[in-house]
């Protein structure tokens, strides 16, 4: 796709969506800075010609007396395009860049929702897929974690992002050919001064990254992108797991076999599970995954376990998931427990799918069903 041009591309990445993403109103995240201003430029003339109804967000923060000129800037640019804008406040401001993630995207989730709409385009690079990469390394994450950013995810903040999906169009592109695309639009765009604020660790990995001949980036992409075709194959056998071995009773107890899966698929499996059922955003820490499927698939008279707000025990079809309500105050109810566990199995196959599709060779991923059909039957059940 790179012989395209920058709209082109855009314009592809979109189209890669499932059409039933793009019905409604697609928001757009912009604070200002290079990356979402070309995405909302780019995303501006796209909807010109396929038709589609955009609505812009901008999260203030509120941490810098700049932030709230900077959303009017953007506010600005949006009237001069004809396009809808709306400033989220955070009410609640903490400079902690995990807090301040966590609260931008439940502010985004809760205007998508609000306004009709199930997309939200975000103006991630491949520049930030670099850094993520080596930010996750230092980490010590497994392989399953260095595939990073997905082109296409769910929210990652639960309850407030239930039902918003996140495309990520300009994931394949660099930072400095969005910004030089701009200069020849004869448009310009913020400076966020955090972004040079060495107290941050991606701040610090930027810097790294930025050295000359810029080789370090490009390679790490390559890697990357191996972990990312090996997460596809893994989504694709999960998926199916998800579709042949685990049934939602009506209480919101679930029911799983994991006998058949090798540990390390079975302790992310778990995972998925106990997230789902406990209302987390986060699967519990993998060491204690994989010390109770251990315990699991080691002892001989397991009679259960507790991780992550969620009682795990043996019944006669393997094992019997429930949550502890007490203690999760976000636990869903069936029919939500039912909708996230789906949405996850969506996220699974269309994993698959992409890397099928853009390999261009038959493989076993192709013969997964796509789960984006309209006349398919939805399994009640479905992120950096």
């Amino acid at each position: 796709m790179r012989q395209l041009d920058l709209p082109a591309r855009f314009a592809a990445a979109l189209e890669a969506v499932p059409a039933g993403l793009r019905a409604g109103p697609i928001g757009l995240a912009v604070s200002g800075g290079s990356d979402s201003i070309a995405l909302l430029r780019l995303a501006h003339q796209w909807a010109a010609t396929s038709g589609a109804s955009l609505i812009v967000l901008t999260v203030d923060h509120r941490l810098r007396r700049a932030s709230a000129a900077e959303a009017a800037t953007v506010a600005a640019l949006c009237e001069r395009l004809g396009l809808p804008h709306q400033t989220l406040h955070w009410q609640a401001p903490e400079a902690r860049q995990s807090a301040a993630r966590r609260a931008r995207h439940a502010l985004l989730a809760g205007a998508l929702n609000s306004a009709g709409g199930q997309l939200l385009l975000t103006g991630h690079t491949a520049d930030d897929q670099a850094e993520t990469f080596l930010m996750r390394a230092r980490q010590g994450s497994g392989w399953y974690g260095l595939a990073c950013m997905r082109a296409l995810s769910i929210s990652p903040v639960w309850p407030e992002g239930a039902g918003v999906w996140i495309a990520r169009p300009l994931l394949g592109e660099r930072r400095a050919h969005l910004r030089a695309w701009l200069s020849a639009q004869g448009s310009g765009w913020s400076d966020d001064p955090s972004n040079q604020n060495p107290a941050f660790e991606r701040v610090r990995v930027r810097a790294l990254l930025s050295g000359p001949g810029d080789t370090i980036t490009g390679r790490l992409l390559v890697c990357q992108n191996r972990f990312a075709l090996l997460r596809a194959i893994e989504d694709a056998a999960l998926a199916d797991w998800l579709g042949h071995s685990v049934t939602l009773s009506p209480e919101g107890a679930v029911f799983a076999r994991l006998d058949t899966l090798p540990p390390e698929r079975a302790a992310r499996a778990l995972g998925t599970l106990i997230q789902c059922l406990a209302g987390r955003e986060t699967p519990p820490r993998a060491a204690n995954l994989a010390g109770l499927i251990a315990r699991i698939t080691g002892e001989p008279a397991f009679r259960g376990a507790t991780l992550g707000g969620v009682r795990v025990s043996p019944n006669r079809v393997g094992l019997k998931l429930s949550p502890e309500r007490a203690r999760n105050l976000n636990a869903p109810d069936c029919s939500a427990l039912g909708g996230r566990i789906g949405a996850l199995r969506r996220l699974f196959l269309n994993s698959a799918h992409e890397i099928a599709a853009g390999s261009g060779k038959e493989s076993f991923l192709q013969d997964v069903p796509p789960i984006f059909c309209p006349d398919t039957v939805s399994f009640v059940r479905d992120l950096p």
